[in-house]
């Protein structure tokens, strides 16, 4: 194929290619209603690894001081530390998770807590149950990137008055969330749902070099394309 019709085509790729990263790179999260509709997107998605941590496992009053890491998870509270209870109502029987300066300190409007993770992942979500407040974006989930996701009213069982939940997804990934209360009420949490990549991706900094590799080559062909050819006149 000639260069002159061939370099329109891959300079038009090239443009593309710009604009799906730059897109790429101010990807914003999605986030979900409901707990179904996040659990069936993350089942759905071939390129993701889901877990729960429902805390049932551990003995009730279990401590996660802050900063300690189990089953991947880090955990740090504000005031005070996690623990884990069996009292409440709970998604999943017996347990969820609670704090323990409840009672002595907890503030809901200004106390967080932060779920860090050693692997980064691209999907949260938890449950909000021990708790009576009703309406949406009650609570809201905070990322390490600054992306902020709000609560939706969703009963623990069907006509249950109480539960919220907030969920999830995200192009970039990121190691922490940070869940915090815009409503004066004691919560507890439950079923931790968290999805990291199945593969690697290819990371940004070789995708934009090779743009720029791209750009380079593309420079040259149009200047040798612009050259004058240089004609020789032999004289006789």
């Amino acid at each position: 194929m000639n260069l002159k019709y061939l370099l329109p085509i891959v300079l038009a790729t090239v443009s593309i290619g710009s604009t799906f990263l730059a897109g790429a790179a101010q990807a914003s999260i999605f986030t979900f209603s409901s707990r179904d509709s996040f659990n069936q997107a993350l089942d759905a998605d071939l390129k993701l690894i889901k877990r729960v941590e429902g805390w049932d496992t551990f003995a009730p009053r279990t401590i996660f001081p802050n900063g300690s890491t189990v089953n991947g998870i880090t955990y740090n509270v504000s005031d005070g530390e996690a623990v884990v209870v069996s009292t409440g109502i709970s998604l999943s029987p017996p347990n969820n998770l609670f704090v323990t300066t409840a009672r002595s300190g907890f503030s809901p409007l200004l106390d967080t807590f932060t779920f860090g993770f050693h692997q980064p992942i691209n999907a949260f979500g938890i449950t909000f149950s021990s708790t009576f407040a009703t309406t949406p974006g009650a609570y809201l989930a905070t990322n390490n990137l600054g992306d902020v996701a709000s609560s939706s009213f969703d009963p623990l069982f069907p006509g249950f008055p109480l539960g919220e939940f907030v969920g999830f997804k995200s192009d970039r990934p990121f190691t922490s969330v940070t869940i915090s209360s815009t409503v004066n009420a004691l919560y507890g949490m439950d079923d931790l749902i968290f999805a990291r990549p199945s593969t690697e991706p290819i990371s940004e900094p070789h995708s934009i070099l090779g743009i720029f590799i791209s750009g380079g080559a593309m420079w040259h062909m149009r200047k040798k394309l612009n050259t004058p050819t240089k004609v020789i006149k032999i004289v006789s």
